[in-house]
């Protein structure tokens, strides 16, 4: 996979990256082809992105860990998982204020690496106090900072990447993702291999440290030495227009970051909700034994993963192909994901539907995300502000949506079977957003018979830019 990546220095593949349905990526192909870079600035870019990656791993085994081990930590405060499913909100809360705060936190003067070594550092001392929270306030508090926390640095992890990679971030910031899901499925298999809530969190703190001081003792991209070596950043948008010298941009310009935003809002709080709660719909309803409560989750990361790593390995095959072939890919990948989750409703007691519904739901789900970054990379302007808003979708949703199907569980007739229902709405919703995103980005196919090329060659070898 780094092999892929590395390839990406190349400055004659800037030409056809950031491919619109007309010319509206011109200046950054143009921008691309006047820009050579030395040995030097591709190894800090490589190292770089491995660190972003692995920071977005130490994001990535919170949210998984949180999730899983919500019965254990209830327990230790004297409830149950679904009735202090409030620990979403208050999750919630916390990174609404780290996504609104990283635009300033990662300006373009400010070190950026040093704001995620402090992050990575907080978040090593909270995971530490996990296990020994009894009280259901502290519970929220911890789950407050957390959110904040992991809010601001995968938020920077985007931020940074695009900063560094420039018009070449696509596939770091799909990497981005696969390690976020390697790493959330090495958390279930700590879980079974030690079995105690503390030697868990002990581990993940100890990675969130190791992470911080490989960040620590990386170069700053913000140097001016080495900031004017980097790749030429995305200048023009979707719509054709020009980033103006000033940066200043009103809030309709901001409008695909939003409709992605609100894409990303259902396809991680979907992934969330059922991290959560999969283990405890299996135990309320039966579907299979018990014992394999823990195996689910495992089931579920391992494909989730499995489907980020097929994702970018498209994504990488796809950087020189039209953004409509992402449209069409990711679409198949939503459909897959649906399907799987309209199996467990459709055959709610039969448990082969539930094992095939989960495994194709995380492998439809899993790249998903990675897709989307892509499409931001590709449509919008290299912004701050713009990743933070999309960055805001993502950790809203992370909160939210599990905390309403908490109320609809606990609240309604409905009972466990809300889990897989909100599931199979995550991943129908993003589908009519995604018609919207490309209508706003004039990305749309102008006719029935171009769908229908664009289907079969998504399927074999993608698009082909038409020149």
């Amino acid at each position: 996979m780094s092999s892929s990546l590395d390839n990406d220095v190349e400055a004659n593949d800037t030409t056809s990256l950031l491919k619109k349905s007309e010319t509206s990526h011109k200046g950054a192909r143009e921008a691309g082809e006047r820009w050579i870079e030395t040995r030097e600035v591709a190894n800090l870019r490589l190292w770089w992105g491995t660190n972003y990656a692995s920071a977005m791993g130490v994001c990535g085994i919170v949210l998984v860990a949180l999730g899983s081990s919500l019965s254990s930590l209830a327990a230790d405060c004297g409830t149950t998982s679904t009735r202090v499913g409030t620990v979403f909100i208050a999750r919630g809360i916390g990174a609404i204020i780290g996504a609104m705060s990283s635009a300033r936190l990662y300006s373009p003067q400010r070190p950026g690496n040093l704001v995620m070594v402090f992050i990575l550092v907080i978040l090593a001392g909270i995971l530490l106090y996990m296990p020994f929270v009894t009280d259901i306030w502290v519970l929220h508090l911890t789950w407050f900072f957390l959110g904040m926390c992991t809010a601001t640095l995968d938020t920077g992890c985007q931020i940074m990447s695009r900063k560094v990679h420039g018009v070449h971030a696509g596939p770091w910031l799909g990497a981005n993702t696969v390690c976020f899901a390697i790493a959330g499925a090495l958390v279930p298999l700590i879980e079974l291999i030690t079995g105690k809530l503390f030697a868990q969190y002990a581990t993940l703190a100890t990675i969130s440290i190791l992470n911080a001081a490989a960040l620590y003792a990386a170069p700053h991209p913000e140097s001016p030495e080495i900031r004017d070596q980097l790749p030429p950043r995305v200048t023009i948008g979707a719509d054709g227009k020009r980033a103006s010298a000033s940066g200043k941009r009103s809030l309709w310009d901001y409008k695909l970051e939003f409709v992605f935003g609100a894409t990303v809002f259902w396809l991680i709080g979907g992934k969330v909700d059922t991290t959560s709660y999969v283990t405890t719909y299996v135990k309320s309803t039966a579907i299979v034994s018990n014992r394999d409560a823990s195996v689910s989750l495992l089931v579920l990361w391992i494909a989730i993963t499995v489907g980020r790593l097929v994702g970018l390995q498209d994504q990488i095959n796809l950087k020189k192909r039209a953004t409509s072939a992402i449209y069409i890919h990711l679409c198949l990948w939503l459909i897959t994901g649906t399907l799987g989750m309209l199996l467990v409703v459709l055959f709610s007691h039969r448990a082969w539907a539930f094992w095939l519904g989960v495994c194709l739901y995380g492998l439809g789900n899993g790249p998903c995300v990675g897709y989307v970054y892509d499409l931001v990379n590709r449509m919008t302007l290299q912004s701050e502000t713009g990743m933070s808003i999309v960055m805001f979708g993502l950790n809203f949703g992370a909160s939210l949506i599990p905390y309403l199907t908490t109320l609809v569980w606990d609240d309604t007739t409905v009972g466990p079977e809300s889990l897989m229902y909100v599931t199979l709405l995550s991943m129908f919703i993003p589908m009519p957003l995604l018609v919207l995103s490309a209508t706003l980005g004039h990305v749309v196919p102008t006719s029935s018979d171009e769908v229908k090329a664009l289907l079969i060659k998504a399927t074999t070898k993608g698009v082909p830019i038409d020149e």
